[in-house]
């Protein structure tokens, strides 16, 4: 087979962050069908292994899958241009959509606001009740996911979302090991040890220590009152690096760290949030949306890479840290059970989340109503954005007769 070149790397992603809609599960089908069946870059076994790897990994799972891809075939080049590949067009379009913004943000109405408020409450609840089958399946997985929900909407601590992941995973610890339907077979040798040079993995552990220092210099910074540019940088990486089981979870997350804290209006937040939904390419790309309006520098596309490198960073971290231990993490009984216990947490976090948008957007029953028909509609087989659109639309027209 002819050697790999690295722009056939950058193009293949670069392609499907144009075209991948749909969210995580969606992305990891185009990628199965393109790197699988199309171009023979894996097998399926290889693949499945991969996913395997990501999904007991905090941060967005697809595109943790997309840069391990690029790092089997190029390394450490080959992981970033297959990241930057898939993420480019979306964190482009956000950028955009947030520069708009500020521009058209005064002459937008109320009514176009509230419209937005109550489609991003829908597909909130929407990820809440897909999650929610998904990762609770235990009477103690429900019991969890209420008392973290309880915590969170009764104790208002600045730590307290990383309380409730910390103490779930303890949790999880001991529930899930009683459970036989976590346990799994050992992993065997696969390419993805094998195929690691002896170099690198006698050096995979420099990445996690890489990965843990931040969670102790920028609280430092923070108490020293260096600036903002730690407060925002630290927080996309906190988020970036708790969030299980998919883009929505960062929600709960940014909204306390930008929304509740000021430094952006609840408005803009929705209104960004939205747009996020009918992008392509990996919802992580929000962070974009946000640093450009954030006082990072006087650039706000140069504050919009920022914030887009503060959130994928530990992605990449983590996956040069740990495909070179694959099978020894996924023979390590408690951190899968720690991951069944943390991804029950942050379904609380959600339904948390869910309330608190419920208590300040439902002011009305048609809103209620509203609601529940964009609902439905993304339980159909329409695209996404279709439903989104339109049922803006239908909203707002409606609006214009009442």
């Amino acid at each position: 087979m002819p050697s790999l070149h690295y722009r056939t790397i950058f193009l293949n992603f670069l392609k499907l962050g144009c075209l991948a809609f749909g969210g995580p599960a969606a992305h990891l089908v185009f990628f199965h069908q393109t790197f699988v069946k199309q171009l023979n870059w894996l097998d399926d076994q290889q693949y499945a292994q991969l996913v395997a790897l990501a999904q007991i990994l905090p941060g967005p799972t697809s595109s943790q899958v997309g840069l391990a891809i690029g790092y089997m075939k190029k390394g450490y080049w080959g992981a970033l241009l297959a990241w930057l590949g898939f993420t480019l067009p979306s964190a482009l379009l956000m950028t955009m959509v947030a520069l708009l913004g500020e521009q058209f943000f005064p002459l937008l109405s109320s009514a176009f606001f509230h419209s937005i408020q109550l489609i991003v409450l829908a597909v909130v609840t929407w990820a809440f009740w897909q999650m929610l089958h998904s990762f609770c399946t235990q009477i103690w997985q429900y019991i969890l996911m209420l008392c973290s929900t309880l915590f969170i909407c009764t104790v208002s601590l600045p730590m307290n979302q990383i309380i409730v992941i910390f103490i779930a995973a303890l949790l999880g610890i001991f529930f899930a090991r009683k459970n036989t339907a976590t346990k799994q077979n050992k992993a065997e040798n696969s390419f993805l040890t094998e195929a690691i040079s002896s170099t690198k993995r006698s050096n995979a552990y420099l990445w996690f220590i890489v990965f843990i220092l931040p969670f102790f210099i920028f609280p430092v910074l923070n108490w020293l009152h260096i600036g903002v540019f730690a407060q925002i940088f630290e927080s996309f990486y906190r988020t970036a690096s708790l969030v299980f089981g998919g883009g929505h979870i960062m929600l709960p997350f940014l909204h306390q760290d930008f929304v509740a804290t000021g430094l952006i209006s609840a408005e803009k937040f929705d209104l960004g949030y939205a747009f996020a939904q009918l992008m392509p390419g990996p919802l992580f790309s929000f962070a974009s949306y946000i640093g450009a309006l954030m006082p990072l520098t006087a650039f706000p596309v140069l504050n919009a890479a920022i914030a887009t490198l503060a959130i994928f960073i530990p992605s990449f971290l983590l996956v040069f840290g740990s495909l070179p231990y694959w099978s020894w993490l996924m023979n390590r009984a408690y951190i899968r059970h720690a991951v069944v216990g943390i991804n029950a947490a942050v379904v609380g976090l959600l339904l948390s989340m869910v309330i608190q948008m419920a208590q300040h957007y439902i002011v009305q029953l048609t809103d209620l109503l509203f609601v529940a028909v964009v609902i439905a509609l993304l339980k159909t087989r329409l695209p996404v954005w279709l439903s989104l659109i339109g049922s803006f639309l239908g909203h707002q027209l409606v609006l214009s007769f009442l």
